[in-house]
């Protein structure tokens, strides 16, 4: 069974020898018979040398021991939880949010109704209308001689 190629992170616990002895006994066996694996150990190995050999820097001072000092320094706050803060503000902190909250169902409303009025239809010219005083499409002198409302039926009691 052909075994697949360790990735980069085991390689380089490989070259750091952080492998526990089965697991390093396994890539080592790998590594005999795999080019591809065995050039990127070689890679790796390089660059640990490379990292061996740069200089030791050292601040001459311990960083954590300022930044403790720093925050240790600030003003103590109070911690209030969120409902504490909501009780504090008063009615101008709510303000803007209340005519925000105003605005926007004034114009859902006002959107919210266009859609469901009712759609005013011109009346149709009919056919037997050739006679009417006024032409299809002219202008009407008053309303009740270009239009005239139909009777609905009785109803029955």
């Amino acid at each position: 069974m052909i075994e697949p190629c360790p990735g980069l992170e085991d390689l380089s616990a490989y070259v750091d020898g952080e492998l526990p002895a089965a697991v390093h006994a396994r890539i080592a066996a790998h590594l005999a018979g795999c080019t591809a694996c065995a050039a990127r150990h070689a890679e790796l190995a390089q660059l640990r040398v490379a990292f061996a050999s740069l200089p030791d820097e050292r601040l001459g001072f311990d960083l954590s021991q300022v930044v403790r000092g720093r925050i240790e320094a600030l003003p103590t706050r109070r911690a209030t939880g969120r409902r504490s803060r909501w009780r504090a503000m008063d009615w101008r902190g709510w303000l803007p949010m209340g005519a925000a909250a105003i605005a926007s169902l004034s114009l859902g409303l006002v959107l919210g109704t266009s859609l469901v009025a009712p759609v005013v239809v011109a009346p149709a010219i009919s056919p037997l209308q050739v006679f009417a005083p006024v032409a299809p499409g002219g202008l009407c002198p008053g309303l009740g001689s270009c239009w005239r409302p139909v009777a609905t039926p009785r109803q029955l009691p």
